[in-house]
């Protein structure tokens, strides 16, 4: 059973681009020796996961952050999971304004935080620091009706089918810097 966990919560229940065929059939494997629905079990261990109400922003952020150094760029990225889209709609105001006060507090000069809904397999990206809004614009050929202005140096920006940082976000604004 905690094996199957780990798969489900590391693929995003199947959803996310870094789960293979093999996560999956062992993931069915080991849940058919537990005697858990897949499906079920990964509903419920990310509503529990996601309960952010009780939170500080702080725990939040830093529940999975990472930092990143291209050349002489240097940006975080932070995600949340969640199935619940009110919850991560509530979250956006909350977490934008830490989001900028952490990138001035650490200096980095662009700081991003994801939003990620694993129902619709999109994410709403909370972009913070000189052209930050528009790195990401550019990188994923976003409209402009998919972007909110928050603040004077932060943005929101909608991301659908976006819900890995290592294989989607961060590759892409990696090739964006360097160009």
């Amino acid at each position: 059973g905690l094996l199957c966990s780990a798969i489900l919560s590391d693929t995003l229940m199947y959803r996310s681009p870094t789960c293979t065929p093999l996560d999956k059939a062992v993931a069915e494997e080991l849940a058919g020796i537990a005697g858990i629905n897949t499906e079920e079990h990964a509903k419920a261990m990310f509503q529990a996961g996601s309960d952010f109400g009780s939170k500080t922003p702080e725990e939040i952020f830093y529940q999975d952050f990472k930092r990143f150094t291209v050349g002489n760029s240097v940006f975080g990225i932070g995600q949340i999971t969640s199935l619940n889209a009110v919850e991560l709609k509530d979250l956006r105001t909350r977490m934008s304004a830490y989001t900028e006060k952490e990138r001035e507090q650490h200096e980095i000069d662009m700081m991003f935080f994801m939003l990620t809904n694993i129902l619709t397999e999109s994410t709403d990206l909370i972009c913070t620091g000189q052209g930050a809004e528009q790195l990401i614009t550019t990188a994923f050929h976003v409209a402009d009706e998919d972007v909110e202005n928050v603040s004077a140096q932060t943005g929101i920006v909608k991301l659908p089918g976006v819900v890995s940082r290592k294989k989607q976000l961060a590759p892409q604004i990696m090739m964006a810097l360097q160009q």
